[in-house]
């Protein structure tokens, strides 16, 4: 009897024991939904992949403990990219388990106090070192102790235009620039001549040399140069970027970028020390006194040539490239100056950029993007857009031909050639009821209450078929008959 019962002691402690580590197996194996499916901290920092250490009471009185760990990763890599998103995956986790409450996470080996303020719905806020702008600061920091001044290349200019707009302070009524075929997206279109240009203000922004332009632009290179020939002749890139396959040059006087085909050039802005004595004084009282309307106004007085100028709502964008600045206010992040490396001068009245490469910190509301040059970032982003203008993802288009892309921008409509062999041109047309195209070059739209026209896009020909005050709207195009509003035309 006694044997009888020991067994099923034992058999019964077994069973026990096989149940217990079935539930540990479940839970290792059971996939973590929630924070609530972690019993510690511990449990929970180790699942986002950090060591965890100790937890105490805290020594500042004003929080309720001390999460001692250390994180997988650095606040900042070597090649300046933040971890930003793996530390507050962290943070947001610890908050949500430890609700309500005022906690720090501390990481001793890479000097980081993070103070966590747990709300009761689980979300939080949070302060790393005392900083408020902590990622802004550290990228900042690590953009100016990396910063490299772009080379100036020694280049060599031998087409004419390209000379006499220099020489002539690229000032756009001192140049002639020939017969402008038509005006697309900011640029005037000189077909014939092989080039088409960008004026800001009185200035020439930007030239870019197209396939038609056949003779050298620099030295031993024309449009149709290779990249590597480029580079053979002109040295080591300062600027390339692999996506787009662009190099490009800095000289005393200009910027150059190449692409297939194309050559464009911007001018290098010299530095005036009394306009950015100006602008320093109206960051300056822009930060004193928060007022934005006033420092709009000044600054677009100081600097009235802008590439972009977008606003929407409360939210306003100005982009200066050859300056080196942007102004970007009622944003979430990087609200107020951005810099970069073509920036000269003052940043405020007291701050010049010089004193943040040495003292390695920007005023309030400035931001660093001193790894890069924005005339460079602009040609990159022209060029982008350009491409996506002629072959746009998702049929992001009107019509599309085997020669044209059409797109609508703000009731201009832009035709734009697909390999560049035709020329590029827009209309203006208000009130379209909607668009067909009749082959590869023509176009027939209605207007309601107007008529119906045609366009040709390659002699930009614009007729006017029919008039008259129906809605016009084409159905479509057969054996040269349009058919619309449940009739038909023939032309």
């Amino acid at each position: 009897m006694k044997k009888v019962v020991k067994f099923t002691i034992i058999f019964l402690i077994l069973i026990f024991i096989i149940l217990v580590i079935q539930r540990i197996i479940e839970y290792k194996i059971m996939p973590k939904t929630s924070v609530d499916d972690f019993a510690t901290i511990k449990e929970l920092i180790e699942f986002d992949g950090h060591q965890y250490i100790d937890m105490k009471n805290s020594t500042d009185k004003n929080c309720k403990k001390d999460i001692y760990l250390k994180f997988s990763k650095p606040t900042i890599n070597e090649e300046g990219t933040t971890n930003k998103n793996l530390y507050e995956i962290l943070i947001s986790h610890v908050a949500a388990k430890l609700k309500n409450q005022k906690f720090r996470l501390l990481d001793e080996e890479k000097d980081l106090v993070i103070v966590v303020n747990s709300k009761e719905d689980g979300t939080a806020s949070y302060i790393i070192n005392n900083e408020q702008d902590y990622w802004e600061n550290i990228y900042s920091k690590y953009q100016i102790e990396n910063i490299k001044e772009d080379k100036i290349s020694d280049l060599t200019i031998v087409s004419p235009i390209l000379t006499n707009i220099i020489n002539n302070n690229w000032i756009y009524n001192k140049v002639n620039l020939g017969t402008k075929e038509s005006t697309i997206d900011n640029y005037e279109i000189y077909f014939d001549e092989g080039y088409k240009v960008r004026k800001i203000g009185s200035d020439i922004y930007n030239i870019i040399f197209t396939k038609n332009y056949a003779n050298e632009i620099i030295k031993n290179i024309t449009t149709s140069t290779s990249m590597e020939n480029i580079q053979n002749f002109l040295g080591a890139p300062t600027y390339k970027d692999e996506n787009f396959n662009i190099i490009g040059y800095k000289s005393n006087y200009f910027y150059i970028f190449f692409t297939e085909g194309e050559i464009s050039v911007y001018p290098v802005e010299n530095y005036n020390e009394e306009d950015s004595k100006k602008f320093g004084k109206i960051v300056s009282e822009l930060n004193k006194t928060g007022d934005i309307e006033t420092f709009l106004n000044k600054l677009t007085d100081l600097y009235p040539n802008y590439e972009s100028y977008y606003s929407n709502n409360n939210f306003i964008n100005i982009i200066y490239p050859l300056q080196g600045f942007e102004v970007t206010l009622g944003a979430s992040n990087n609200n107020g100056i951005t810099i970069y490396s073509n920036f000269q001068g003052q940043v405020t009245e007291d701050i010049a950029m010089k004193d943040i490469k040495e003292n390695k910190k920007t005023p309030t509301n400035v931001y660093t993007q001193l790894n890069k040059n924005l005339v460079y970032e602009t040609e990159i982003k022209r060029y982008s857009q350009d491409e996506i203008y002629r072959s746009p993802y998702d049929q992001a288009y009107l019509i599309q031909t085997d020669l044209y892309t059409v797109i609508e921008k703000n009731e201009s409509y832009c035709f734009f050639s697909r390999n560049k062999e035709e020329i590029d041109s827009s209309i203006v047309i208000n009130n379209l009821t909607n668009m067909l195209n009749y082959n590869d070059i023509i176009f027939i739209y209605g207007i309601k209450n107007d008529g119906i026209y045609m366009y040709d896009a390659k002699n930009m020909q614009l007729t006017k078929i029919l008039e008259g005050k129906e809605n016009f709207e084409l159905q479509k195009i057969e054996n040269n008959t349009i058919y619309y509003d449940k009739t038909s035309i023939k032309f």
